[in-house]
């Protein structure tokens, strides 16, 4: 039996995540609550795979905290900040002026959207964590992140859609219509 080594596939340790920029895919957002009971809106990237960087297929948690005093407009996001909510959709590029029944339905949006974060070591009770600083639009819109283990804990509805992997949709088609 022959045996090569492939870097790729070696397993990673929880190391912490260098301070830089990274190009990611949001896995998941929505609502969260600390062990206290203190809510947040937790966004979820993944380090994208296709990008040459460090860390592919790493996670980085980013956290959203509702205002102590919220403005009219951080109301309108449950008491979230407005700016970051705002900047994380800009980044997402969700539709500028789009209206959303509900965070949750803003959270969904967000799923599989790529985007630049900027991240930060943050010491809090003397433990070192990476913190997302800054989420800016991405520098590489074509995405041809593969989710690691997509067969067994990925579902098809959490792949990127077809248009973020350069790719367009042909409804209808027989094997006629396709050039392979």
């Amino acid at each position: 039996m022959a045996y090569s080594v492939n870097y790729d596939e070696a397993a990673e340790g929880p190391d912490l995540i260098p301070e830089g920029e990274y190009e990611c895919i949001i896995k998941y957002a929505g609502e969260a609550a600390t062990n206290g009971g203190t809510v947040y809106m937790g966004v979820t990237f993944v380090i994208r795979n296709d990008i040459d960087q460090p860390c592919k297929n790493k996670y980085i948690w980013h956290h959203i905290w509702q205002k102590k005093e919220p403005t009219p407009a951080d109301q309108q996001c449950s008491g979230y900040s407005s700016k970051q909510i705002n900047a994380v959709s800009k980044a997402a590029k969700l539709p500028n002026g789009k209206k959303y029944e509900s965070l949750s339905d803003w959270a969904d949006e967000l799923k599989n959207k790529i985007v630049r974060v900027t991240v930060e070591h943050d010491e809090y009770q003397g433990k070192v964590s990476a913190k997302v600083k800054w989420v800016n639009e991405t520098k590489f819109p074509t995405c041809n992140h593969r989710w690691k283990n997509a067969n067994t804990d990925i579902s098809a509805d959490d792949e990127p859609a077809p248009e973020q992997q350069g790719f367009t949709e042909v409804k209808n088609a027989s094997d006629d219509d396709l050039p392979f």
